[in-house]
C-alpha cells in the first residue's frame, strides 16, 4: 500500500500533468489556427511486470492506448510521424515471466507491438538485483531461453538490459563496456538476430555511457524518464515514462498523451535545490 507521501506526490504530478496538457492543447489549437500544426509525438511506455490479477486493468490501459494514438514498435523510425499525431510504444524492462503470461496475449489481441529488455545473467531465475522481499517483483522470475525465443517468434522485439542490472554509471569503464557487449552477444547467440536496442538499468546515464553504447553497437538507447524533444529521434536516445497496471486511470491517460514531459525539468530543479541545501548545511 502506498504511503500518504507517495500518494501526495502522485496527486501533485497528476495536477502538473493536467496543467501541462491543457497548455499544450491550447498551444496546438493556436498553431492550427495559424496554419502550422504541432509536430507529432512519440511516447514510449516503460512497464515491468503484469500480475495475473492485473490483466483486466492492463487490458483497459491498452484500449485507452489505441484510442489515443497509433501503437508502434520501440524501433519506430520517426520519419513517419505526422503532424499532430501521437505514436505510442510499449516496452517491458526485466523480462519477467508474468509479461509473457499476462501481457503479451492482450497485446497480440490488439495488434500492439511489444519490446522486452533483458538482463541476461538471471534468465530463468528470480531477479538477483532485488534484495527487498517486499518489492513488487521479488517473487517474479525472468524468462528462460526458450521463452525468449517464443516471444521473438510471436513478433516481440528483444533488447538488452545489461548483464547484471547494475547502474552503468556506478561501474568502471571496463565493467560497463562488458555489461553492454556481453549481454548483446549472448542475446544475439540465443535469438540468431541482431540486437540494436538497449534500456539502461535504472535509466543511469551520462555521456560516457551513451558513447560506450554506440561503440558496443546499439542503435537506440532508452532512458527511464521522458525527454522534451517529442518525436525527434536523430541522436538515438529515447525517453520513456514509467507506467504500471496500478496507475490511476487519469494518471495513465495523461502519461500516454505525453503530459509528463516536464518531469526531467522537475528532477533537475530538485537536484539543484538539494545541492544548494547541502552546501548551506555544510557551512553551519
Amino acid at each position: 500500500m502506498a504511503s500518504s507521501g507517495e500518494t501526495l506526490s502522485r496527486v501533485t504530478k497528476v495536477a502538473i500533468a493536467l496543467l501541462s496538457l491543457v497548455f499544450r492543447s491550447a498551444r496546438a489549437g493556436w498553431c492550427r489556427l495559424a496554419g502550422s500544426p504541432p509536430p507529432g509525438k512519440f511516447v514510449v511506455l516503460m512497464y515491468h511486470s503484469v500480475k495475473a490479477h492485473e490483466r483486466a486493468r492492463f487490458a483497459r490501459q491498452m484500449d485507452d492506448l489505441v484510442s489515443v494514438g497509433r501503437a508502434v514498435s520501440a524501433d519506430f523510425p520517426g520519419v513517419e510521424v505526422a503532424n499532430g499525431s501521437t505514436y505510442v510504444a510499449v516496452t517491458f524492462d526485466d523480462a519477467y515471466h508474468s509479461v509473457l503470461e499476462n501481457a503479451l496475449p492482450i497485446l497480440q489481441e490488439r495488434s500492439i507491438p511489444a519490446t522486452v529488455f533483458v538482463p541476461t545473467k538471471d534468465l530463468g531465475r528470480r531477479p538477483g538485483w532485488i534484495t527487498n522481499e517486499r518489492h513488487r517483483n521479488a517473487g517474479e522470475r525472468l524468462l528462460t531461453v526458450d521463452e525468449l525465443r517464443s516471444v521473438q517468434k510471436g513478433g516481440g522485439l528483444i533488447g538488452s538490459h545489461g548483464v547484471t542490472h547494475r547502474a552503468l554509471t556506478d561501474l568502471s569503464h571496463a565493467e560497463a563496456f562488458a555489461e553492454l557487449t556481453e549481454s548483446r552477444h549472448l542475446l544475439e547467440t540465443i535469438l540468431g538476430d541482431k540486437i540494436g536496442m538497449l534500456a539502461l538499468p535504472y535509466g543511469s546515464s551520462n555521456p560516457d555511457v551513451l558513447h560506450m553504447a554506440a561503440q558496443a553497437g546499439y542503435e537506440r538507447v532508452f532512458l527511464s524518464i521522458p525527454r522534451r524533444d517529442g518525436a525527434r529521434l536523430e541522436d538515438g536516445v529515447v525517453g520513456r515514462i514509467d507506467v504500471s497496471p496500478t496507475d490511476w486511470p487519469l494518471e495513465y491517460r495523461l502519461k500516454i498523451r505525453g503530459a509528463y514531459e516536464w518531469l526531467p525539468l522537475a528532477i533537475a530543479a530538485k537536484g539543484r535545490i538539494m545541492t544548494v541545501l547541502r552546501r548551506l548545511a555544510a557551512r553551519r
